[in-house]
């Protein structure tokens, strides 16, 4: 047919030009006839591609390309030349597309992005490498479990939070988490990081049965694999010998999270101005900074007791990579800069202070009181929730419910599950998630792990700074009833003792009146300073002869 020929003919013009092209690369340096050839190339695709939508535009082209003047349009509008169609792309796609992405990228708190981009290795002449940190696979892994649950919240009896109970009545307190059991949870996940890492070298291995035919990139991705398998197996072993030993894994817990605080860079607790509120309200991802303080203060504590503190008593924060890079893996480490480690130390934060009032109050008050309160501040009206569903918090129809139903849920399960337990929440049967999973739920996946943080960290804010401040009205209550607890109960005012009044220097000067007798020859009161008793000279000046100018002397024997 006639489309066939044309096809058959432009293929032929195409393999044509694309043979002359080599050819003047391999024997000619000008490079002005290899351009005339591929805008030729360019023109007949130009030409091939609007053949039939616009006939005589298209064959106005080659009309031009072998000397024919162009044949003139005979509708208005119409182009002399066909030109280029780009297909602009439409807004649903676009818009699907976007939405695509975010929802990708919103599947994942912040801090998971950043323990992730941690596990890439590092090139050690990289810039801007000193000023990251560098860590092992074994703690990278501690801070996932970390970033997920919080750091149990200190206690006087601290030691119980460390080593594992004699019995199980030990665990009723609610929302209390222990080191030993973190512990436990990370050699669990050690395991199936190993069984992955197995996995993934197994199946490239099976891909390249004949090692003489492996190719030098393959050969380059099986290193990488069995390296990453080594990486792991030193993490199990590692994480093994700190289930065996939970106080030496709080202590390394608690070196390790003072190690991202350092390296994150400072803290602006300057809430000065509403203005500067406002800002710092919606800074460290809405958790704002003072909850940021408070867990280096927690941290603080945990350090004295564990004994990670220096001669100054400041908190350790050594790692397993120095500087002297003795550790296999000190030239394979993980990086985390300095974004990356305030973004984990966040986290933390967040779930260990929200963990701490949860703890310290009944689920009771915060229903009716404390988490009421909390959406009623006004600085917690300036943070918005962009993500939040339509049903939030809405009342059921038996009116039992309270007003933060959802918000109530949604702190609980997060503390229960944590953020890597979040797909397991959801399918609870909490308020929402009941909500989440009915037919007529336009939400359905809204509600994400980073979604929720925004929403987690708003809440945790507000209840951190009600709790500041019932905190320091107890102390002004207990000060003053101090203060009063110490006036008499008759109610009058205790008298001063008599101060004594130091004498001055005329206390060694006598001045003598007429008709007096010497000191000598009558007994005189002694000033408490007189030196009357001592070896000093006591000049006296008689009041008669003061004006002539004489003077006696007395030398005490």
């Amino acid at each position: 047919t006639k489309v066939n020929m044309v096809k058959y003919y432009t293929t032929l013009i195409f393999d044509e030009i694309d043979a002359r092209v080599r050819d003047l690369a391999r024997t000619d340096g000008n490079e002005s006839p290899t351009q005339a050839l591929k805008k030729t190339r360019k023109d007949i695709q130009l030409y091939f591609n609007n053949r039939q939508r616009m006939s005589r535009a298209a064959k106005n082209i080659l009309r031009v390309m072998i000397g024919i003047n162009p044949v003139q349009p005979k509708v208005a509008g119409e182009p002399l030349f066909a030109v280029e169609d780009v297909k602009p792309s439409t807004p649903s796609m676009t818009a699907k597309a976007a939405l695509t992405k975010l929802k990708k990228k919103k599947a994942f708190t912040p801090a998971d992005s950043a323990l992730s981009r941690a596990l890439t290795s590092y090139l050690e002449d990289k810039d801007g490498i000193k000023d990251c940190l560098l860590l092992t696979s074994t703690e990278i892994l501690a801070l996932t479990v970390l970033s997920s649950q919080g750091l149990p919240v200190f206690d006087d009896d601290w030691t119980s939070l460390v080593n594992a109970p004699m019995t199980d009545d030990e665990l009723d307190e609610e929302f209390i988490i222990y080191f030993w059991a973190m512990a436990g949870v990370m050699q669990s996940a050690a395991e199936v990081w190993l069984e992955i890492a197995k996995k993934k070298l197994r199946t490239e291995l099976y891909l390249h049965t004949d090692t003489q035919s492996i190719s030098e990139k393959d050969q380059s991705k099986i290193a990488t694999l069995k390296k990453d398998q080594d990486a792991k197996e030193m993490t199990l072993k590692e994480a093994k010998s700190y289930s065996n030993d939970p106080l030496l894994f709080a202590r390394k817990c608690i070196m390790l999270v003072e190690a991202i605080r350092k390296n994150m860079g400072p803290v602006d607790l300057q809430y000065a101005g509403e203005k500067k509120i406002r800002q710092l309200n919606k800074s460290e991802n809405g958790l704002g900074t003072k909850v940021l303080n408070w867990l280096s203060k927690d941290l603080q504590k945990w350090a004295g007791s564990l004994g990670a503190v220096d001669k100054a008593g400041k908190v350790i924060s050594s790692t397993s990579i120095t500087p002297a890079k003795d550790h296999p893996q000190s030239h394979d480490a993980a990086m985390m800069t300095k974004r990356d480690c305030r973004t984990v130390f966040i986290q933390i934060a967040q779930q260990t202070r929200l963990r701490s009032i949860f703890i310290k109050n009944k689920a009771a008050r915060l229903s009716s009181e404390l988490i009421p309160k909390a959406l009623k501040q006004s600085s917690f009206a300036m943070t918005d929730w962009d993500d939040c569903p339509a049903w939030w918090n809405e009342l059921k129809e038996d009116g039992n419910t309270c007003d933060c139903c959802d918000d109530l849920d949604l702190l609980v399960g997060i503390l229960d599950y944590g953020y890597g337990g979040f797909d397991s929440m959801l399918q609870h049967d909490y308020s929402f998630c009941k909500r989440l999973t009915a037919k007529d739920c336009e939400d359905s996946n809204a509600l994400t792990r980073a979604t929720a943080q925004v929403r987690i960290n708003h809440l945790t804010r507000e209840l951190h700074t009600i709790n500041e401040t019932e905190e320091m009205m107890k102390l002004v209550e207990k000060t003053k009833r101090k203060g009063e607890s110490e006036k008499p109960c008759n109610g009058k005012v205790k008298k001063a003792k008599n101060a004594s009044i130091q004498s001055g220097l005329q206390a060694f000067f006598k001045h003598k009146k007429k008709g007096e007798s010497s000191p000598g020859s009558r007994k005189r009161k002694t000033p408490p300073t007189s030196p009357e008793n001592s070896d000093v000279e006591v000049i006296e000046i008689d009041s008669d002869s003061s004006d002539k100018g004489d003077k006696k002397y007395k030398q005490k024997a």
